[in-house]
């Protein structure tokens, strides 16, 4: 079909930005036009696999790699419509389509053509750049940009002197993960290309990481800048990986009044605050996940059984009651039962594993590796949904998606390398319309 990449890019893009239009607070408040979206990136996503070509031979591997998602839609359904009703029947094929296609079939078109995967790392680091400027107007103390409401959160400038703002975004945590992805795809092309487009991005997502002063982020941030430094057997090595990852996940916490006493450190991160309530949500999951332990209360009884709980976790400190639980492992635990949980969270732990086989594209590797150590961190302080069809929960999926089939990605040494590799320093000359889709 003439014209097929083409066509693919823009329905990347397409996706992407109706992605971020559904995480909107104007779009949440309109059910209509927000049930449009959602219908319109599932849409996209249809365009998109039956635009992209698949080499046969990756085909079977890739189907076998991802059988944890093969087995978590499995007890996933069962769970949901056995115990939970029919009703859910079509939230449970909405999840598992989009899962389907961003964890599995959109990384299996990456892994196939390298220079796609290197138009969405463009995509991503671009629109980050973009969507950082209305954090910036919202830092300032203004609400609305163009009669698009911001989320602003003014209670942070009493702890770090700056109002924090997710921008356009519905919550400053889901606009950090955006701008924390950004921030290493646009390391990632700048390091490839030199380009002084990237290094604009890269400041550009960095300055709207601190504005949103989410914690799980920058946290997340942090460790993976962390294995920059490191010797190269710990990012080679999966139990030196594994190991130190858990070790930097859990050592800020024992070292928790020393970090309140570097100036500046105790006011930004709110360390006075501790974990803003979450502990207390946890527990109280936890205690409903004692109720049901396998099966859970059922998919989306999160926001109504924190909203149940209100009074006691505002007297605690949380402050996302009516929502979830602000852990994507404990609102799954609560929700659909240890078991489900447990598959789930090897969509997460293959792909750290696999990651670690040695391979000769490094900086695709490094962005690899530094993505999922920022998803992974930012996914214990926060929710995001493998299927979920939120820019941040299609990046999360396609990045951990790709990482899952990463054992196949030899397949790129079959494409000339002056063909599939950007130029140094090419993005400098190019027009804006190649710079976004790699082909010119």
């Amino acid at each position: 079909m003439k014209y097929r990449k083409e066509l693919v890019v823009a329905c990347l893009i397409a996706a992407f930005a109706a992605g971020v239009a559904y995480d909107t607070q104007f779009v949440i408040e309109l059910e209509g036009v927000r049930a449009a979206v959602g219908a319109f990136v599932v849409a996209c996503f249809a365009a998109i696999l039956f635009l992209a070509t698949y080499p046969k031979h990756l085909i079977q591997p890739a189907l076998l790699a991802a059988w944890p998602l093969h087995l978590f839609t499995i007890f996933f359904g069962g769970v949901t419509i056995y115990f939970h009703g029919r009703e859910q029947l079509g939230t449970f094929a909405a999840y598992t389509i989009v899962a389907y296609a961003t964890y599995l079939l959109l990384p299996l078109c990456f892994i196939a053509d390298r220079r796609l995967f290197d138009t969405f790392a463009k995509i991503v680091a671009i629109a980050s750049a973009l969507l950082a400027i209305p954090s910036y107007v919202g830092a300032m103390g203004i609400d609305s940009l163009a009669g698009i409401p911001l989320r602003n959160k003014p209670t942070y400038s009493q702890f770090s002197g700056l109002i924090a703002s997710g921008g356009i975004f519905e919550h400053a945590e889901g606009h950090a993960l955006q701008m924390a992805l950004g921030l290493f795809c646009c390391l990632y092309l700048f390091r490839k290309t030199r380009s002084l487009l990237y290094a604009i991005c890269l400041v550009m997502v960095l300055a709207g990481l601190v504005v949103s002063q989410g914690r799980g982020a920058i946290f997340g941030v942090v460790i993976a800048g962390a294995y920059f430094v490191l010797p190269e057997l710990f990012r080679r090595s999966r139990p030196l990986f594994v190991g130190s990852l858990m070790f930097f996940l859990l050592f800020p916490f024992a070292i928790w009044p020393q970090l309140a006493e570097i100036p500046g450190v105790a006011g930004y991160l709110r360390l006075e605050r501790g974990l803003s309530g979450r502990d207390v949500a946890w527990q109280y999951a936890i205690s409903l996940v004692e109720e049901q332990p396998m099966t859970g209360h059922g998919f989306g009884s999160s926001a109504d059984l924190s909203e149940a709980a209100r009074k006691h976790l505002r007297r605690g400190g949380y402050s996302g009651a009516g929502t979830t639980f602000h852990n994507t492992f404990i609102t799954k635990a609560v929700e659909l039962g240890v078991v489900v949980t447990s598959i789930y969270a090897l969509l997460y732990l293959i792909p750290v594993l696999r990651i670690c086989r040695p391979s000769r594209f490094a900086y695709e590797q490094e962005l690899l590796r530094s993505l999922i150590v920022v998803i992974t961190t930012a996914s214990l302080f926060r929710d995001y949904n493998i299927g979920g069809i939120r820019s941040t929960a299609i990046m999360v999926a396609v990045f951990l998606g790709v990482a899952n089939l990463w054992h196949l990605v030899e397949n790129w040494e079959s494409f000339s390398e002056k063909r599939a590799d950007i130029e140094p320093s090419s993005d400098a000359n190019m027009p804006v319309s190649s710079v976004v889709t790699g082909w010119d």
